[in-house]
């Protein structure tokens, strides 16, 4: 398919005397088209007149493996750099790199292969045998170092990594094994998140989308990205603005990252926009800070997401997220109000120390929530819990197939005449805990995986199993990701850990005055 012709705002240059960057996406189309990160970094390596940088993604038929700007096959890149925000990508990244022709073994091809993004600050191990280099951060923290050495010495794939490795915030497997990696960050945020490329095929179709603020501070214990992202950080109200003269008059704007955002900013930047009659969208919602003024916001808007992940006041605890019934219902009839049309709920299952109870707890709010009658569509979304690294539940063990099958079936069983009910796939929850917690013995796993084996056969060349899904809980377990520094202390997570299993809850964070996570102490550098 010619994307092209569905876009706005994509680069397309000549290639003679330039440095070329394919910039993969190891996903469909709509989907990488509706990622901020990915799309921020197409726009800032084509602002450099010595780069061309052109989008890959997975091809929906497998054939087209090719450059979405001048159709070009990934061979005839200098430098193929893998965006990667979620674990299961890692299968099609090998997917990607057996349909694009290169050799998975990086000491048996010519093409340099990198890769960053969220998934990889997680745990890089899965990948490392694959992967020729990985760069941990945020990208304003990374980009003034990593160009110059891509434009310098992309003809020398040996010369490029031993530079690449001088960085505290690079992994190269296959030379020097650091001790410590260091997730580089921003730590005062003076560039915007902002990205102009739009397109009719995006999940968020024809939407502009910008950050207005890093990292949360509300301390869910499930929630990786609340952690790795600390310390939270918000954009300036000039920074804000200066973006805003940017966006077309009769927009569709989608704002991410609104966990944290100082409100006055937020209330700013949203009437602003809505005097240029955008129309604005949110990538979440925390109900339990809305007000009369951010309901304003909402005018125009269509759909909206909530994620209570659960309805039990125990596991609320455990979770460290307590959304209570009487705020959800107040918001719901304020969206009524609003005229919004659809409204999107996340439940979990599977969360630590759940049991049959806890299940029918949710069962029961969907029930009381459908009697109510609102005047909203609702879908309902299930999906299991996977204890990810670097939180605190990253000593929890995960379920076995059995029982994720039982609580599947009890969910179906009971809300099975719920219009649009979504229930995750016990076998796809499986793969995402084993690549998330996983290390080089999933290796052939993966291989396999990317083949299109099967599921089973592939499962049997995993050695240790339950090690990897069900960790000592020891603070003194060493875990395959223990080497890259977040800036969150490890000691910080076992506390929190505990904290969950005697029902504690734990405020949220006061940057100003707490210290107690390490992250506001931490040289962001790189």
């Amino acid at each position: 398919m010619d994307y092209l012709k569905f876009e706005k705002n994509y680069i397309k240059k000549r290639w003679r005397n330039k440095v070329s960057v394919a910039l993969v996406f190891p996903n469909y189309y709509r989907i990488g088209m509706s990622n901020l990160g990915f799309l921020y970094i197409y726009e800032t390596l084509n602002q450099y007149k010595e780069i061309v940088c052109e989008r890959v993604f997975l091809p929906e038929k497998e054939e087209s493996l090719r450059s979405v700007e001048s159709n070009r096959p990934l061979k005839d890149f200098d430098i193929i750099l893998f965006s990667i925000p979620f674990e299961v990508d890692y299968i099609n990244v090998l997917k990607i790199l057996m349909l694009g022709g290169i050799d998975l073994d990086p000491t048996h091809r010519k093409e340099v292969v990198l890769a960053g993004g969220v998934a990889i600050w997680l745990n890089p191990e899965p990948l490392s045998s694959f992967v020729d280099g990985f760069l941990m951060g945020e990208w304003e923290a990374l980009e003034e170092k990593i160009v110059p050495v891509f434009m310098e010495y992309f003809h020398n794939k040996e010369k490029l990594l031993e530079i690449l490795n001088t960085f505290s915030f690079s992994y190269i497997p296959h030379l020097e094994k650091k001790a410590v990696i260091k997730v580089a960050k921003s730590k005062k945020l003076s560039k915007i998140v902002y990205a102009r490329l739009i397109s009719e095929k995006a999940e968020f179709s024809n939407t502009y989308l910008i950050e207005i603020s890093k990292g949360c501070g509300r301390s869910c214990r499930f929630c990786a990205a609340g952690f790795i992202y600390r310390p939270p950080r918000s954009y300036s109200e000039e920074l804000l603005s200066e973006v805003i003269r940017e966006v077309p008059e009769n927009s569709k704007v989608g704002i991410i990252g609104l966990e944290f955002a100082n409100k006055n900013e937020v209330f700013t930047l949203g009437r602003k926009l809505l005097e240029k009659n955008c129309i604005l969208t949110f990538s979440s919602l925390r109900i339990d800070t809305l007000n009369e003024e951010f309901l304003e916001l909402l005018k125009g808007t269509r759909s909206i997401a909530i994620a209570p992940e659960t309805a039990s006041l125990k596991l609320k605890k455990v979770i460290n997220k307590n959304l209570t019934e009487e705020e959800i219902f107040w918001a719901l009839n304020k969206f009524q109000e609003k005229k919004l049309k659809n409204v999107k709920f996340y439940f979990m299952m599977g969360l630590p120390l759940e049991d049959l109870s806890d299940l029918e707890e949710t069962v029961k709010f969907v029930e009381r929530l459908l009697k109510k009658k609102f005047k909203l569509t609702f879908s309902f979304t299930f999906s299991f819990f996977v204890p990810k690294p670097h939180t605190p539940f990253q000593w929890q063990s995960f379920l076995d197939l059995k029982k994720l099958k039982e609580k599947e079936s009890f969910i179906k069983r009971r809300l099975g005449y719920v219009k649009n009910l979504r229930v995750e796939s016990p076998k796809e929850a499986f793969i995402q805990a084993l690549i998330a917690r996983g290390d080089q013995r999933i290796k052939e796993f993966l291989i396999l995986m990317a083949g299109r084996k099967g599921f089973k056969s592939a499962l049997k060349t995993i050695s240790g199993i339950s090690e990897i899904l069900a960790p000592e809980k020891s603070l003194d377990i060493v875990f395959p990701w223990d080497k890259i520094d977040t800036g969150v202390k490890k000691e910080f997570l076992w506390k929190e850990w505990q904290r969950a299993l005697k029902l504690k809850l734990t405020p949220f964070c006061k940057t100003e005055k707490c210290k107690l996570c390490g992250a506001c102490l931490t040289d962001l550098s790189g």
